[in-house]
């Protein structure tokens, strides 16, 4: 559901939107490119443990055997036979083996959902605007690491399919697909429309055709309609790449507030679907939540079930006080 409008009660709030030159509905340049200043905050966090079954302190900067072939020479005692070139062993009549050239840049696919239940907020951000900043926070992390940046922006009515590209470039044209995505989604909201379509479906799938083995995936949605026939390509994708996902959800999403004078709260979904809440209701206000809980639970659960790491991201506090969680 989309509420129409984003309040922020607490002065902290106000001073941080302000200070960010941002409404926390709408989506501007200026709080993307507030990331590139939180490189060095990024660093603090680079050195990371590493995966189960592997050692060291710092994951090495190579990526592996790659797969940017080289060139075909005699086998040797020792290669790997998995890279062993029929063609050339058939032709020849001498066993052949494909080198490789080592990968330096790893491509880094980035999927931000910016659908119509993402256009929703209760205290500080809009979830898609937090989405957003986490989009934008992980790319210019990307950059700083020497990867390059590409991935997929969707709203449900269009999207925009960008090939990882390295430097400032490949982060900056990520950013302007958010910016337009999002006020496309946002001026549909305002009209009343919803979208079509899922938006994760056809990016997955779309993705399971673009992403190379070793890419980095990231998801960032609230995941609200996740269904099985959408995971099952982020699983395939995951056999190969490393994929994780990324929950925004807002707290209103958990539990409802706290009691208020008025009592009464409407809530609507773009017309769709009409419901009032009385937050005096005791019965209501638990079975808010238990309903509440249900979903969330839902969307964790099909998430562990196709085994994808995920990190739940609060659209009412600050990114950047939420990093060191994050990552």
């Amino acid at each position: 559901m989309a509420l129409s409008t984003t309040s922020a009660p607490a002065t902290t709030a106000s001073d941080w939107l302000e200070a960010m030159h941002a409404s926390g509905i709408q989506l501007g340049l200026a709080e993307l490119m507030y990331y590139h200043s939180k490189l060095p905050a990024f660093r603090q966090h680079a050195r990371r443990k590493p995966p189960r079954g592997t050692s060291g302190g710092i994951l090495s900067k190579q990526k592996g055997r790659g797969m940017e072939f080289d060139e075909v020479r005699h086998y040797q005692p020792g290669d790997d036979i998995r890279a062993i070139d029929w063609r050339v062993t058939a032709r020849t009549g001498s066993t052949h083996t494909k080198l490789y050239r080592e990968e330096q840049e790893r491509p880094v696919f980035i999927v931000t959902d910016l659908s119509a239940s993402m256009l929703f907020g209760t205290e500080l951000l809009f979830k898609s605007v937090q989405a957003a900043h986490l989009a934008a926070a992980l790319a210019w992390r990307a950059q700083q690491r020497g990867d390059r940046i590409g991935g997929i922006v969707g709203n449900g009515f269009s999207h925009s399919e960008l090939k990882p590209q390295g430097r400032h470039q490949g982060v900056m044209r990520y950013i302007h697909a958010l910016l337009d995505s999002h006020q496309q989604s946002y001026q549909h909201w305002q009209q009343r429309q919803q979208s079509p379509k899922s938006m994760l479906t056809d990016s997955l799938q779309r993705l399971s055709q673009l992403a190379r083995p070793g890419s980095e995936i990231y998801l960032i949605s609230d995941f609200v309609n996740v269904s099985a026939a959408q995971l099952k390509f982020a699983r395939a994708l995951q056999q190969h790449c490393q994929v994780r996902a990324f929950i925004i959800s807002d707290p209103f999403e958990h539990q409802l507030p706290a009691q208020a004078a008025r009592g009464k709260l409407e809530l609507s979904d773009l017309h769709q679907h009409q419901q009032t809440l009385d937050l005096n209701h005791a019965g209501q206000r638990q079975q808010y939540q238990a309903a509440a809980a249900e979903q969330q639970r839902q969307i964790t659960s099909e998430l562990q079930r196709f085994a994808i790491s995920y990190q739940h991201v609060s659209a009412a506090r600050a990114l950047e006080q939420q990093w060191q969680e994050i990552m």
